[in-house]
């Protein structure tokens, strides 16, 4: 103790060291670190990465979780035109149908699509995201048995 909770932020740089070059560049920049929940943190330059003018704070604290779908997504060496399922729409559920849906293309595949998505959670809320974020179907979890098959 004490405990801080939390392990990323996104912040605008207030004040720089004088041993870090790039100092005058930083100031005023929203950046990205892994570190605990704060409203003021003291971290190494190495230990932020510049957020890209045009993405606001709100979007670019999502870097971890989207970095942990993308991952997923890599991990599961989906192809063209396979028929994927995804279990679970919370957070990261989400960003990985996001990102499966992303590829829907008619000059993709034969199939006019990279692969169908079909979205699975127990809650119509998370569903009907999944909707939005572009899942071909979206579906309670007792419905798999006659929805796939999947790849």
């Amino acid at each position: 103790y004490p405990l801080a909770y939390g392990y990323s932020l996104v912040g605008r740089v207030v004040a720089c060291g004088c041993n870090v070059a790039d100092a005058e560049s930083l100031i005023g920049r929203n950046v990205f670190t892994f570190s605990p929940h704060s409203s003021r943190v003291v971290v190494d330059r190495d230990a932020v990465q510049i957020v890209p003018n045009g993405i606001e704070a709100e979007d670019a604290i999502f870097m971890p979780s989207v970095e942990t779908a993308l991952s997923l997504v890599h991990d599961a060496h989906v192809r063209l035109g396979e028929n994927v399922a995804v279990y679970g729409q919370g957070l990261i559920g989400l960003l990985v149908t996001a990102i499966l849906s992303t590829h829907h293309s008619s000059t993709i595949s034969s199939s006019k699509q990279f692969c169908s998505v079909t979205a699975f959670d127990a809650l119509d809320d998370r569903l009907s995201m999944s909707s939005n974020m572009g899942a071909t179907s979206a579906l309670q979890p007792q419905a798999a048995g006659i929805a796939g098959p999947f790849d």
